[in-house]
């Protein structure tokens, strides 16, 4: 390994790091990082529900926890964000009782629908569908050059005709010039190549505005569309 040094001082080498809150290994594996997440979430949620029983209205309650617990999901998610289900589904069970403490149901069971429908009631997003709005948000700053950050070298807009007959891509569609040999690499979980598909699948017109403002406006109303129509069909194929 190269030796880095600073002042004069050889620097240790370290299988993991945090910077900026985050917990950086040397294998970009973000499991620590999302336990550590889980772990402050349930505390602040825990918190919440001890020192803040005397708050009763509804709304007060869904703001201390967009303030103290969720908070906690999406700070840097584009860089760490959970990709697996098991991750993924332990934070929507926190979400899940934090929505019973909102509606004061903390008794009552919900089904994936139920849970879907308290959500939408609340405004408040499914944990997947909220780290892929804010990736969305987040990839739209950099293609309309809102911030300073460069799209990769692998990343092209799409030009020309697809062989392919189905195929939805336009000109404000990205095409990457590496494949993934898995789904499950690091490559294929990275921010830059995970997020340039979903974009590619939001309408159109959607991707044509300028305005971050309409932006979000926009892209909240088809994601929460979508799972609404999601939620619909998976319950008439079990009816």
């Amino acid at each position: 390994n190269f030796i880095y040094s600073m002042g004069g001082i050889s620097l240790d080498y370290v299988d993991q790091e945090k910077d900026l809150g985050v917990i950086v290994t040397s294998n970009l594996d973000w499991k620590e990082q999302c336990s550590k997440v889980l772990s402050k979430a349930n505390q602040k949620l825990g918190m919440s529900r001890r020192n803040c029983y005397f708050v009763q209205d509804l709304n007060h309650r869904r703001v201390l926890y967009l303030t103290l617990v969720r908070s906690q999901f999406e700070h840097c998610s584009v860089l760490w964000r959970p990709v697996t289900k098991t991750q993924i589904g332990k934070l929507e069970c926190l979400q899940k009782r934090a929505i019973k403490w909102i509606l004061q149901e903390e008794f009552l069971s919900y089904s994936s629908s139920t849970y879907i429908q308290k959500c939408r009631q609340l405004k408040i997003m499914p944990i997947k569908d909220r780290f892929d709005f804010l990736d969305l948000i987040f990839f739209f700053k950099i293609v309309k050059q809102h911030i300073p950050v460069n799209l990769p070298s692998y990343l092209q807009l799409f030009e020309g005709q697809s062989r392919l007959r189905n195929s939805h891509l336009d000109h404000l569609c990205f095409v990457s010039s590496i494949t993934p040999q898995t789904s499950s690499n690091a490559f294929a979980r990275n921010f830059f190549f995970r997020t340039h598909t979903k974009w590619n699948h939001i309408p159109l017109d959607i991707r044509e505005v300028e305005s971050i403002t309409e932006f979000k406006y926009k892209l909240s109303t088809h994601m929460w569309d979508k799972i609404v129509k999601l939620d619909s069909d998976s319950e008439s194929e079990h009816q």
